[in-house]
């Protein structure tokens, strides 16, 4: 287990506009314990531009990259 503090650096390993997809992503990677951000940049106003970004450790990027691509 690692330890996060402020300076802790976070690296994105996943971005969609589906909302769904980027819940089912979020969902396996704190499964696997990996602390992870969600970063929502899409407009609020109609939902159909921007992106929503999940963040986890740098330290952590290459797991979470292998669970992610596992689908």
């Amino acid at each position: 287990m690692i330890k996060l503090t402020k300076e802790s650096k976070w690296t994105t390993v996943f971005q969609s506009s589906d909302e769904y997809m980027v819940t089912i992503q979020k969902l396996k990677l704190e499964d696997a314990e990996i602390p992870v951000i969600q970063f929502n940049q899409r407009d609020s106003s109609y939902n159909a531009f921007g992106y929503i970004y999940l963040q986890v450790p740098t330290e952590l990027t290459e797991k979470a990259a292998q669970i992610i691509e596992n689908e």
